[in-house]
């Protein structure tokens, strides 16, 4: 569906082909290295949820069960960063890519703090990202085999009940009651409150602003100083790709951190 829905949007949004570009060789990238982890694919399928951990806020993986090996790791990292290199930037010094090991280092703080994959600026950035990225599909691998079996009155909190990722993305589906948040990291979705904000869990301190066709939301915490894009399929109530609508709303980041807010 991912693949389908950025496809479509570069005739919707012609003016954001590039980005569209570069996140559906990602993706495709992602899927066909996660479409290889059969092994793992069999271990998630038979992994017992524990539903004390979600009654007491723990994500449903640790780690360790991701069982990262350092060499197709470093492979799936080397493809990505080829990608990444002509939105990025790259030294032109080849000794600069991080050893096997400091590839798996990378993604196991990314996995331990709850960090987005996404980071900006330095080189060191672009290693952690490029990082980041060859952890999504292990993550995502297994979000597929385990989502189903979560029962959705036990979560209700701020983070990932998967992978304990911030969320990257919410959408408003109702008048009242929840709202559904994304993990851009395992792309899984969740309810959570329909007032407040997900990062501090301040309930007064949040405003947002629509965009000109009223379909997406800029929610800004002035409490915490981040924000959270939105989208609102109360009316049709039409099923969308998340993590699409959070690609096309790319203008919605640079007028928020323009404002000094930022979105982790």
């Amino acid at each position: 569906m991912i693949l389908a829905d950025l496809r479509k949007a570069k005739s919707i949004y012609p003016d954001l082909k590039e980005i569209l570009d570069f996140y559906e060789n990602l993706f495709q990238t992602q899927f066909t290295f996660k479409s290889r982890l059969a092994d793992q694919a069999e271990y998630w399928k038979k992994k017992e949820i524990n539903l004390h951990d979600l009654k007491n806020g723990i994500p449903q993986i640790r780690f360790e069960e991701l069982d990262l090996q350092p060499v197709p790791l470093l492979t799936l990292y080397r493809r990505i960063v080829k990608l990444m290199v002509p939105y990025a930037g790259s030294p032109d010094n080849p000794e600069a890519e991080p050893s096997p090991e400091k590839v798996v280092e990378y993604a196991r703080e990314i996995f331990l703090n709850g960090d987005p994959l996404v980071t900006s600026g330095s080189l060191q950035d672009l290693v952690r990202s490029t990082s980041g990225f060859a952890l999504a599909p292990y993550l995502q691998n297994a979000c597929e085999w385990i989502r189903s079996r979560i029962p959705p009155d036990l979560w209700y909190r701020e983070y990932c009940p998967i992978c304990g990722g911030r969320s990257s993305f919410a959408a408003l589906t109702s008048d009242s009651g929840s709202r559904t948040l994304l993990c851009a990291r395992c792309l899984e979705e969740w309810k959570y409150d329909r007032i407040g904000c997900p990062y501090c869990k301040s309930n007064d301190s949040q405003i947002y602003y629509p965009s000109s066709d009223g379909k997406h939301r800029l929610y800004v915490c002035e409490a915490c100083n981040r924000y959270l894009k939105t989208v609102d399929v109360r009316e049709g109530g039409q099923a969308l790709c998340l993590p699409v609508e959070g690609i096309v709303t790319v203008s919605m980041d640079l007028a928020a951190q323009e404002k000094g807010y930022r979105f982790f």
